[in-house]
């Protein structure tokens, strides 16, 4: 399931750079203890690496970058969350509306709406666009140390991760996986890279349109589960362009 949440400013203000922080802490606090503690200790679905089952996107709306104070907030704005599990796409849907409001960083905010989402066609291939940026890496040893190397989507590594990825959230939910997810970029330059920051580390991730083909169990898990890696974290949200989607239904129709 998906959901649009849609959130008014008490007053305007500003939200600092890593404000996905404090939007993954409104998800936690929302949703029913047992299940929130589940859920941040990685038991709510375990397997040989827990995953944490749900994505959400960075704010959209009136809100602005500016680059030496954060992000800008000035109006309405909204965001999506989506998991494979509905219950507790029902559970956060409950709790914002029953509390009503909710605060990211240091701005409050009154919970306007909570709009359940329905699933677009999956026909592939599915264009679809970020909403968080995607980042897949491997750790690897250099010189005696550890360290994380990031993929951008021109190199062979990226498809290859995304599609591993998706597999093992597939094999831990059972979803049928009969063949590997593709992806391939469109129009991805230098400018659609993202230098995130979560907690004091840097992440690298991309933002743009993306081709994607395989089966429809794993094309709908994309769109509820993420792409790439850190999904809890708010990276990998993707969604169809409905331009693209328009697009090729009509040329689909005109053969």
């Amino acid at each position: 399931m998906r959901l649009e949440i849609r959130l008014e400013p008490v007053e305007v203000g500003t939200l600092p750079p890593n404000y996905r922080e404090a939007l993954q802490a409104v998800i936690y606090r929302n949703l029913p203890s047992p299940l929130a503690d589940a859920l941040h200790d990685g038991r709510y679905w375990e397997g040989r690496r827990p995953v944490k089952p749900f994505v959400f996107s960075q704010l959209s709306g009136s809100i602005t970058y500016q680059r030496a104070d954060g992000f800008s907030v000035g109006g309405p704005v909204w965001f999506r969350f989506a998991s494979p599990a509905a219950d507790l796409v029902q559970a956060l849907a409950e709790g914002l509306l029953r509390n009503g409001a909710t605060q990211i960083a240091t701005l409050r905010f009154a919970v306007q709406e909570v709009a359940a989402l329905s699933d677009p066609p999956l026909k592939p291939p599915l264009v679809v666009r970020t909403l968080s940026p995607i980042t897949v890496y491997r750790t690897v040893e250099q010189d005696g140390r550890r360290r994380t190397q990031y993929y951008n989507p021109l190199a062979r590594e990226f498809a290859e991760l995304v599609s591993a990825n998706l597999a093992r959230k597939a094999e831990i939910l059972r979803l049928p996986c009969s063949e590997p997810i593709q992806i391939r970029p469109l129009g991805i330059g230098p400018r659609n890279r993202r230098l995130e920051q979560y907690k004091g580390t840097w992440i690298e991730a991309w933002a743009g349109s993306f081709r994607l083909e395989g089966p429809e169990p794993m094309l709908w898990l994309a769109l509820h589960a993420g792409l790439g890696a850190k999904n809890s974290q708010g990276f990998g949200f993707v969604d169809v362009e409905p331009q693209r989607e328009s697009r090729h239904t009509h040329e689909e129709k005109q053969r």
